[in-house]
């Protein structure tokens, strides 16, 4: 027993002398309580919604200051239905509370008058936080006797309409599962590899052969990213099989779908590699990972909206290029929306990988 007290005291010891793997140990659990904590179950605020008032009176004033009023929305007056209609589609709104013409004169006159709402429905969770608020608002403001919500007749009808095919849950994971897939792919071909080989002798191997800097830098990328995109070419068509995710297969949309995954594994992978060549050990490395993946992971609007993060996790959303990544991949997907529609997310996602790939290259040249 005295040679087993002999290693454990051994191996305390260099745990202890170890600050930095010790400090991982603790962060990693409390990144993954806080981000967890706060990641799910927000209340879903400032979601963007377009109002088309097209009815002049009391009752639709009151209905329009109270949305205005609410955090719970982010509005924006719309002159007509057809462009607000456009803003949904390229995803610049939630939702479109639309108030016809003769809506007020309706309520005047004793007769029942309609309020309709258009639903982005492709995220279940803020869509059904915006009718449960919508449909309060309208209770509230209207008065008692002119409010009913079909299928009750009589008074203010607020007619829901989902603009999309219903999207399940599990649909609204698969984009940020397919972009995790890209990242671990990232962090294993972009950054264990490379630093077992650095280990072996495998990098230093090259320069005696007549390969430039650049052939090889672009060699270790370009194998990361085909790895990369095999992962997540793999997650989809599993997701497709086996969990029931019904993407748009139209041939805009798989380039598109293709593009985003083309760009976003680029600047992973570059993003990892440019972490593992300045990493002494293969152990940092991994221990290192962890917490960069639960702040990209969830923090990027994959398991939940973004609208119910605190503002500081939103902060950190509005630079996590997984958020544009996952964002971009359900406008396409579930909303066949056209290039005009991500242009925003891909502008981050073309910045971001070629600031990567800049700082891949000019840390692989130092560690060469």
């Amino acid at each position: 027993m005295i040679g087993a007290l002999w290693v454990c005291e051994r191996d305390i010891r260099k745990f202890v002398h170890q600050p930095f793997m010790m400090g991982v140990a603790l962060i990693g659990p409390f990144l993954m309580l806080i981000l967890l904590g706060y990641a799910f179950g927000g209340a879903v605020e400032n979601v963007p919604i377009a109002i088309v008032k097209q009815s002049q009176g009391a009752t639709s004033d009151r209905i329009l200051d109270a949305i205005i009023a609410d955090k719970s929305f982010r509005s924006t007056q719309v002159q007509d239905l057809n462009s607000a209609r456009r803003m949904l589609e390229q995803g610049r709104v939630r939702a479109i509370l639309y108030i016809p013409s003769g809506f007020d004169t309706a309520i005047d006159h004793g007769n029942q008058a309609f309020v309709e709402l258009y639903l982005d429905n492709t995220d279940p969770v803020s869509s059904s936080a915006t009718r449960g608020a919508l449909s309060r608002i309208v209770s509230e403001t209207a008065r008692p006797e002119e409010v009913a919500i079909r299928p009750v007749l009589g008074g203010v009808v607020l007619d829901v309409a989902e603009y999309y095919r219903k999207v399940e849950y599990v649909e609204f994971m698969a984009p940020g599962s397919i972009i995790q897939a890209l990242f671990i792919a990232s962090m294993m071909g972009g950054g264990i590899s490379i630093i077992m080989d650095r280990q072996r002798g495998v990098i230093e191997g090259y320069l005696v052969t007549p390969l430039k800097q650049a052939e090889i830098i672009v060699g270790v990328l370009l194998a990361g990213l085909i790895k990369a995109i095999f992962s997540a070419s793999g997650m989809l068509i599993l997701a497709v099989l086996f969990a029931g995710v019904r993407p748009n297969t139209t041939l805009p949309g798989v380039i598109l779908t293709s593009t985003t995954i083309l760009l976003t594994g680029l600047g992973l992978i570059s993003m990892m590699t440019a972490f593992a060549v300045r990493t002494p050990l293969v152990e940092v490395y991994q221990l290192s990972v962890v917490p960069i993946n639960m702040i990209l992971y969830f923090a990027s609007g994959a398991v939940y909206p973004i609208e119910g993060f605190p503002s500081w996790m939103r902060m950190i959303a509005s630079v996590n290029p997984e958020a544009y990544a996952v964002h971009a991949l359900r406008q396409i997907m579930y909303k066949s929306a056209d290039l005009a529609a991500v242009a925003g997310d891909f502008a981050f996602l073309v910045v971001f990988t070629c600031l990567m790939c800049f700082l891949a290259t000019v840390a692989f040249k130092r560690a060469l």
